[in-house]
């Protein structure tokens, strides 16, 4: 064989390889571009999954059947089940599901949550979990082997959580300036009755280990909480000041060194007086970083119990901006939300208001959130003050979620109906439970 032929095979044989080497480049090539839109597509789908798990987990949550279990029917409030059952959890989790994309689709059928499952074996932090499939979602070369779309399947558990009876600590923030005495005004109610309660009342939590006293009876009332009325002097008078009953509230002084910065627009409804220098209208109607927490003291620095003239007018100006109701009395006259009680223990429906921020939300039924819903902090109870026999300081005991319905005059009155409790354990120890936002009954993701 001459040098030239020798060559020429040499070249062709190179010219060879190089064609099977760009043909094994170019299928690896085509395939990691198949792989990673179905790893993009599965991330995708975990995220719907995740957040329909938490959204179902915070209907649960907002339901009250953490605080109150026996008064619930476990189906009307999550139903292990396929697509389209109505049950309250299950709704909101294929609802939040279906406005997230996976592979350029929205996850709502034929592209939806698959199936959902409950667990209620601890009443006071039931999960659910939601799994989620996406089927048919194209490929680019792997067709060249025959195989012409793929799918994805996740799956997330989230729990609410409520803390109660436990020895965890809570906090939480954007907590409203109005401490209400652990003192539940329903008469019927007698566990653990307080004489540092008006008429011996019983306790919302248990003084002894914080749990949620008489199954959460009182979840679901409404109640009128009216403001104590110290006028220019202090909270009660010697020599012998009464005790508050459980619709009456302190009003409170919050961190006045660090005053609230989410706050609504001054234009907003009746929001003429926020950002103007009132810390009280303030952390009422906007949302305070201020974390409050079990054990706090009530009394002096950062938190002090409000005495003076005027506390009504600002109570309700604050509030009604926070509501977004054009003046006192309910709804539909003044623009805010409507809680519709059914009661106790049972579901506690809101419609949007005419003058709700959200115009899509405006009118509509069954609502999954309103700025009327805030948590308040409760303690022992008894007189605080500086005279006669008024404890300078108190303590927090635990927390209300409360759903403000209206403001009242004469005297000023909040009218709310309690949608959820959480105790704080005398015994606590360890990391405080956090990420409930404005609630003391946090939701969270499990790891499983």
């Amino acid at each position: 064989m001459s040098n030239v032929q020798a060559r020429k095979q040499e070249r062709g044989v190179t010219i060879l390889l190089v064609a099977v080497c760009l043909a094994a480049l170019l299928a690896m090539a085509a395939l990691a571009i198949d792989v990673v839109t179905l790893y993009v597509a599965r991330t995708e789908a975990q995220r719907a999954a995740d957040a329909a798990a938490l959204a179902g987990a915070r209907m649960i949550a907002g339901s009250g059947y953490t605080s109150a279990p026996s008064s619930w029917t476990q189906s009307n409030l999550c139903q292990p089940s396929g697509p389209g059952f109505p049950a309250l959890a299950n709704a909101q989790a294929e609802a939040v599901a279906a406005q997230n994309q996976i592979a350029g689709q929205l996850a709502k059928l034929p592209f939806a949550v698959t199936t959902i499952a409950c667990n209620f074996t601890t009443p006071g932090n039931p999960r659910i979990t939601v799994t989620i499939q996406r089927t048919n979602i194209p490929t680019f070369f792997a067709r060249i082997w025959g195989r012409t779309a793929n799918s994805v399947t996740a799956s997330s558990t989230a729990e609410a959580y409520n803390p109660s009876g436990l020895r965890v600590p809570i906090q939480v923030s954007g907590v409203k300036p109005f401490l209400v005495p652990n003192c539940d005004p329903n008469p019927a109610n007698t566990a653990e009755p307080s004489f540092q309660c008006a008429g011996n009342l019983s306790r919302f939590v248990s003084a002894v280990d914080g749990s949620v006293t008489n199954g959460g009876s009182f979840i679901g009332e409404t109640i009128d909480f009216e403001r104590i009325n110290s006028g220019s002097t202090p909270a009660f008078s010697p020599p012998a000041p009464p005790a508050p009953a459980g619709s009456q509230f302190y009003a409170l002084d919050v961190d006045p060194s660090n005053p609230p910065t989410l706050c609504p627009s001054q234009s907003a409804v009746s929001c003429d007086k926020v950002g103007t220098g009132d810390n009280y209208i303030d952390n009422i109607a906007c949302h305070s970083a201020f974390q409050f927490s079990c054990g706090q003291t009530i009394g002096g620095t950062p938190i002090a119990v409000l005495t003076g003239a005027g506390l009504g007018l600002r109570t309700r100006e604050g509030t009604q901006c926070l509501i977004h109701a054009s003046g006192v009395g309910p709804p539909p006259g003044p623009g805010q939300d409507a809680f519709t009680p059914n009661g106790s223990g049972d579901l506690v429906t809101i419609t949007g208001g005419e003058n709700n921020p959200n115009p899509v939300l405006q009118g509509q039924p069954n609502i999954s959130r309103s700025d009327s819903v805030v948590t308040v902090p409760l303690y022992g109870g008894g007189c605080v003050g500086t005279g006669g026999t008024c404890i300078p300081t108190t303590t927090v005991v635990g927390f209300l979620q409360l759903g403000i319905m209206e403001t009242e005059t004469g005297p000023t009155k909040i009218r709310a109906v309690i949608l959820n409790a959480a105790g704080c354990n005398p015994s606590q120890s360890g990391t405080p439970v956090t990420g409930g936002g404005i609630s003391a009954i946090p939701v969270r993701l499990v790891q499983q």
